[in-house]
């Protein structure tokens, strides 16, 4: 069954089993908003170019997470706040050379210079040192607290 009808403008043939839209002066489909399939799938594309640029990216980050995270945490902040490697190595008053094999995982940076790159990146470095504590041992290490706790 084919109704006829207008739709902002211009004639359209609308097939109601299909639901199915065609502008029939270009005899092009339309899309639900009345945008021309062919116009709406070059917006998607240039879309989609952005959005595999950011995939990869963040691939290439989890890929670099699995040998060494502070690069690849320093990398994905970067492109968070969408700043060149240039610009973090000037802030941090380092050179452009460093940050990128920095950020390959090929550098490991001292802390002075590992605090100044996270300063950039509006981060702050944590350290932390935690005592292993064997299976066999939990009463030794636990008895001191459980006295202070009843005193």
């Amino acid at each position: 069954m084919r109704r006829r009808g207008t739709d902002e403008g211009f004639r359209s043939l609308i097939d109601i089993d299909k639901l199915s839209i065609v502008d029939t002066e270009a005899n092009l489909p339309i899309s639900p908003k009345g945008t021309p399939a062919a116009e709406a799938a070059k917006g998607r594309a240039r879309r989609s170019e952005e959005y595999r640029k950011a995939r990869d990216e963040y691939a290439s980050i989890r890929e670099l997470r699995t040998k060494n995270w502070i690069a690849a945490h320093i990398r994905e902040r970067r492109y968070e706040l969408e700043l060149t490697q240039q610009e973090v190595a000037e802030r941090a008053g380092t050179s452009h050379s460093f940050i990128s094999k920095l950020e390959r995982g090929g550098h490991i940076p001292t802390i002075p210079v590992l605090e100044r790159i996270l300063g950039v990146l509006d981060e702050q470095l944590l350290i932390g040192i935690e005592r292993q504590v064997p299976d066999d041992e939990p009463e030794r290490e636990v008895a001191p607290v459980l006295e202070f706790v009843t005193a």
